[in-house]
């Protein structure tokens, strides 16, 4: 038989032994081998090992099942005692018995023993290189998996053959699979005295150091979780692992993304391991390197999310480590309050905010007594920075009073979360909360009156305020009726204010009422007063005002911020569905009776109030919608058209939809109930009704329903568009208009992620289309803008993919020659800072266009600030060293900048030329 193939067997050989062997079978595996039998007795190792890879390509072909027990056996003992020799040629021997072991049916019995001895006992997983490396772990986690109690019989004998194995493994795509091994080996065995010999074959690899390359599959931040989950894979490791936390927190070497990955491990630790008394010992040194994480001066801006949670992790494990303890519980609270004074008396040092953050984690997480104990001092410091008693520099009094006022508001809010622990402390600080804040408007009146609302309105709705509070707040309400509106804000924590205090005490609006006629208010918060006053079901008493108000609100507002209160009322009335239903009525027919200054802040009203009705109400709004559109022509059908039409789109009746598309309404009236129509009729895929200058409005409701057909629509669409000098993009990837909006609209969108993958389909269809061959691109490249517009909302980092199919449409965008839109510019600053740094070529074309943008006489203001603010955005995010060649063009370019006319370009100029000349430094 060896005479029928040539020993020097290439892939036809392979595909002729298979022929013979597996299809016809006419010749069997012995005489197959038998042809190798020259190669694999060769005294030369080379030889040797190429008749391995020979007899690895045949078996690789056979099915699972081809094999039988007697010639699995044959071929593992072949393998097997080759492994000494392969290990100095290449390691084919190891995908040998990877193959065998995980894609034969057939396994013989007892074959076990000495494939664990040879692998793993006596050879040396790390002398082979990292394919064959990887191969081992695969085989390992097979065992782990399939032969278990093999495993176990070994006992503590397999626990040291693990480690010897795994121990000084470093390539990340082995790391990946021996941390798998590890969580079987943790899980399923008794570590008895190798438990902290386990722990530290992990811990080393802990926090993770490693930098993927662009090519790699493998992240940072999976190795990571991966080796952290081994780390608390066992109730044993819980000693060990605190104080290995313990050990990095105070390791002032470590990274601030190492950190991350030990906070989060501590957090890992508190959800996985039991609470012990023992850890008490622990909590403090914890407590003090997560305090010096978080409150480190060098790092600016808010306290990372992790920080916090790690916080309120240690206090909950303190927690329950001391319920029989309740003394040291107390102590460690004590350290923690005395610990965090001089962070928040201290407000100009700036780290205030960040370690009443951490004091919320253990207010939030301790039992009742400590919360007390830490509400009521937070409490009176707060009240101690804003009656300026800490500051230091008088200049800066006005800004600590505004800090300790905002501080205050969020504690009093996270007071009404905890009513039944901070009651007491509410009702003792009454006085001096409310004087704080009325000697603070000295300083910030506009913050300490918002203070006063916001604060106000907890004790009302706690049940906590005191009759001089009561008195006190009717003054406060009175006096401001008649002032007029500084912020949108503040006067919503007026409203707020409003109506809970006219839902605990309307004998007291009742008296405010009488003694201030509307005719003396400020016109602009008559209708939101009243409405807010009616949210305690004082509707019959006010409707009549309300009523007249409304009309007056509609004909002449143009703020729709004077209209919202309107809905806001209606939702807080949803419970009551005759009152809700009475206030629906009123409105609508307001409204209906009325012209309108802004219809499409009213418009937008009636569309936000049809959303809040149920089913059955809506449809019949609907149907009577219609009988109203189709009963009216000409400036009445306008005028109405005007104010219904957002709410009209909301219609599930297609055929009342394109009976009202046939009316004479504006062409994008029209547009969007064929887009209404489109959306809600997504199966139809040939849709002779639409009128063609509106197939944009189906192609574009199909993409959000993800339709059959509706990416090929778009591809013809992009043909056909690249010859025409209108650009509809703007409105084909408008999904934010309140005639687009998916929820405000009711349409139909397949999934919650509807914008995602609308983004991730498109991408790919307008790069090719944008790279075909006599493309107009110059017309395809004014879709670039509105795409990065419309992915603003959506996570970066789940579309690296699609943002690097954009990054040559630009650079060929930019570099087109004596075709350059003047909007490409806007798109540089949107896309660089949503992308990946750049490489050196691409950096050079980018640096190339702002700089000439800059130098250019005709430049208009809009595009200077584009450029300058790319540049800007490049010397922040890209590599220093990148950016080194490129540094002389751009500070000679921005020199003429410095000396322009308009001051905002010349501070741009220099800010870029500051960051620029700074990158030599790095």
């Amino acid at each position: 038989m060896g005479s029928e193939i040539d020993q020097n067997d290439t892939d036809s050989s392979t595909q002729e032994w298979y022929r013979l062997l597996v299809v016809e079978k006419s010749t069997t595996l012995s005489d197959f081998m038998t042809s190798k039998r020259t190669k694999m007795v060769s005294d030369f190792p080379e030889e040797r090992e190429e008749a391995i890879e020979e007899i690895i390509e045949v078996i690789s072909t056979f099915p699972m099942d081809f094999l039988q027990k007697d010639e699995v056996s044959l071929l593992l003992n072949y393998f097997i005692n080759s492994i000494e020799s392969s290990a100095l040629t290449g390691g084919a021997v190891i995908r040998g018995v990877h193959h065998l072991i995980l894609k034969s049916k057939n396994l013989p019995d007892n074959f076990e023993v000495s494939l664990i001895r040879v692998l793993f006992k006596e050879g040396n997983v790390q002398s082979w290189a990292q394919k064959e490396r990887q191969l081992q772990y695969e085989i390992l986690i097979w065992f782990l998996k399939y032969r278990l109690s093999f495993l176990k019989g070994l006992g503590p004998d397999f626990l040291a053959t693990f480690m010897k194995s795994v121990s000084g493994e470093r390539d990340p795509r082995c790391l990946v699979h021996m941390f798998s091994a590890f969580l079987e080996v943790s899980n399923n065995f008794t570590l008895g005295p190798f438990t902290e010999d386990m722990f530290e074959t992990i811990a080393c690899y802990f926090p993770v150091e490693f930098k993927p390359q662009k090519t790699d599959t493998i992240t940072r931040e999976y190795l990571a979780a991966s080796c952290a989950s081994c780390l608390v894979s066992s109730p044993s490791f819980a000693p060990f692992c605190f104080l290995f936390i313990d050990e990095k927190l105070n390791d002032d070497d470590c990274s601030d993304e190492e950190y991350e990955d030990v906070l989060n491990l501590l957090i890992l630790a508190y959800n996985r391991f039991p609470a012990q008394k023992k850890n008490l010992s622990l909590i403090e040194p914890l407590i003090g390197g997560i305090r010096k994480i978080g409150l480190n001066p060098k790092n600016k801006g808010e306290m990372q999310k992790y920080v916090s949670q790690a916080f309120e992790a240690v206090i909950k494990l303190c927690t329950k480590s001391s319920e029989t303890n309740s003394k040291a519980l107390d102590g460690i609270v004590s350290s923690i309050v005395e610990d965090s004074e001089p962070f928040v008396l201290q407000a100009e040092m700036g780290l205030c905010k960040k370690a009443l953050t951490l004091l919320r984690s253990a207010f939030k997480s301790l039992p009742d007594k400590n919360s007390r104990q830490i509400f009521n001092q937070v409490i009176a410091w707060i009240l101690n920075l804003i009656q300026g008693d800490s500051v230091n520099a008088a200049g800066n009094r006005a800004d600590i009073v505004q800090e300790g006022l905002e501080y205050l508001v969020e504690w009093i809010q996270l007071a009404s979360e905890y009513k039944e622990l901070s009651i007491e402390t509410l009702a003792v600080f009454e006085q001096s909360i409310f004087e704080s804040c009325s000697r603070a408007r000295e300083f910030k009146p506009r913050e300490a009156i918002t203070a006063i609302y916001e604060c106000a309105s907890v004790y009302f709705e706690s049940d906590c305020a005191s009759d001089e509070l009561i008195s006190q707040c009717r003054s406060y309400i009175a006096l401001a009726l008649r002032t007029p509106i500084d912020t949108d804000s503040d006067f919503q924590s007026l409203l707020k204010l409003i109506r809970i205090y006219s839902s605990k005490n309307f004998d007291q609006v009742e008296i405010i009422l009488a003694d201030n006629e509307t005719n003396s208010w400020n016109a602009m918060k008559v209708l939101p007063v009243l409405c807010a006053i009616s949210c305690s079901q004082r509707w019959n008493l006010l409707k009549n005002k309300i009523v007249d108000e409304l009309g007056s609100t509609i004909s002449s507002s143009t703020e729709i911020s004077y209209l919202i209160c309107y809905v806001q009322m209606m939702e807080k009335c949803k419970k009551d569905p005759q009152l809700f239903h009475q206030q629906f009525e009123v409105f609508e027919s307001v409204l209906y009776k009325t012209d309108c200054n802004e219809p499409v802040s009213v418009s937008y009203l009636m569309q936000s109030i049809s959303l809040l009705l149920s089913e059955d109400d809506h449809q019949k709004f609907m149907n009577q919608t219609t009988t109203r559109y189709q009963s009216l022509e000409g400036s009445s059908l306008d005028n109405f058209n005007q104010k219904y039409r957002l709410a009209y789109l909301q219609n599930k009746n297609t055929n009342d939809l394109k009976t009202i598309a046939n009316l004479k309404l504006p062409e994008r009236t029209i547009r969007q109930l064929f887009f209404a129509i489109c959306n809600r009729e997504a199966e139809n895929e040939n849709n002779s009704e639409i009128p063609e200058q509106h197939h944009i409005a189906e192609i574009k409701a199909k993409l959000l329903r993800n339709a059959p057909n509706s990416l090929s629509a778009f591809e013809q669409f992009l043909t056909n568009i690249s010859g025409s000098t209108e650009s509809p993009f703007e409105y084909l990837l408008d999904f934010d208009s309140f005639d687009s909006n998916p929820d405000r609209c009711r349409y139909e969108t397949a999934s919650p992620l509807w914008r995602q993958r609308i983004f991730c389909q498109i991408v790919p269809i307008f790069k090719r289309k944008f790279e075909e061959p006599g493309s107009q691109k110059h017309v395809l490249v004014e879709m670039l803008p509105h795409l990065l517009t419309f992915a603003v909302p959506l996570d970066f980092q789940q579309l690296k993919k699609q943002f690097a199919m954009l990054l040559p449409v630009l650079i060929q965008t930019i570099g087109m020659e004596d075709v350059i839109p003047s909007h490409v510019t806007r798109t540089i600053p949107m896309f660089l800072t949503i992308s990946e740094p750049l490489q050196p070529k691409d950096l050079g074309t980018v640096v190339k266009y702002l700089c000439s943008i800059t130098r250019d006489n005709d430049s208009n203001m809009t595009n200077l600030e584009d450029a300058l603010n790319g540049l800007n955005i490049l010397a922040r995010r890209q590599p220093p060293k990148s950016l080194h060649s490129e540094v002389p063009l751009v500070v000679t370019s921005i020199n003429k900048i410095l000396g322009h006319k308009k001051r905002l370009l010349r501070m741009m100029a220099a800010d870029v030329k500051n960051n620029w000349e700074m990158v030599i430094t790095k």
